[in-house]
This record gives structure tokens, sequence and C-alpha cells, in this order.
């Protein structure tokens, strides 16, 4: 890996741990959809490090599944699948009406995405 390909690495790696602790700052405040949105940009941006350091294509939306398919294949760990799906669900909370939002579930949601981003770290080295 380049120097500037390790830089992307770091950088992705690094606003997802910026997004994942804004997450749980919006939860608390009771801001779900901000911090629903702010998880799934923690799980997105592991996800385009991991694709940057992998070599793996992450240009659209939609290789967001396909990334995580392929480090569920790589690793065998059978955590990332749910945990994928949990993640999209968060990303889907933007969507909807702020009285069905559940600030619990979220909650458990945020750190759900924290697992993922630590499953995911190693793929990034």
């Amino acid at each position: 890996m380049t120097t500037a390909d390790r830089a992307e690495v770091e950088d992705f790696a690094r606003q997802s741990q910026r997004f994942l602790q804004r997450a749980r700052e919006y939860a608390a405040a009771g801001d779900l959809h901000q911090a629903s949105e702010k998880a799934w940009g923690a799980a997105a941006h592991m996800a385009k490090a991991v694709a940057a350091a992998q070599g793996w294509e992450y240009d659209k939306h939609r290789d967001f599944s396909h990334v995580l398919n392929n480090a569920w294949e790589l690793t065998g760990n059978d955590q990332i699948r749910p945990l994928r799906a949990i993640a999209n669900d968060l990303h889907g909370n933007y969507y909807r009406r702020a009285r069905f939002l559940n600030a619990q579930a979220i909650a458990a949601d945020i750190e759900s995405v924290a697992e993922l981003v630590e499953i995911l770290t190693p793929l990034t080295e």
C-alpha cells in the first residue's frame, strides 16, 4: 500500500470514529435523526477504509453491502452481516417520522455500529 493509500485509509477510519462519537452525543441530546445518520456514517466510512485498504471498489452507496459481504467472506465473522443490517436500519431512520424512532433502540444500535467498526479495523491494516 502506498503512502497516499495509507493516508486515505486513515482518513476514513478517523472520520468513522468522529461520526461514532457524534452519534453518541446526538443520541444523548435526543436528536435521534442525527444520531442515526452519524452512526450510519461511522459504518460507511469504516467500510470505505476497508475498501481502500483491500483494494475493493466503494464509489456508490450500494457498495456498502458489497464491501461488508466481502469482509464477511474474508474473515468468516458471522457478526458482520447482522451488524451491516443494523447500520442500514439506522440510515433508514432518516426517512422516518420522529415519533416512530425509539431512543433506546437507537442507542443500542449505535453500540452495534461501534462493534462493527471494531471488527472491521484489522482489515484496514
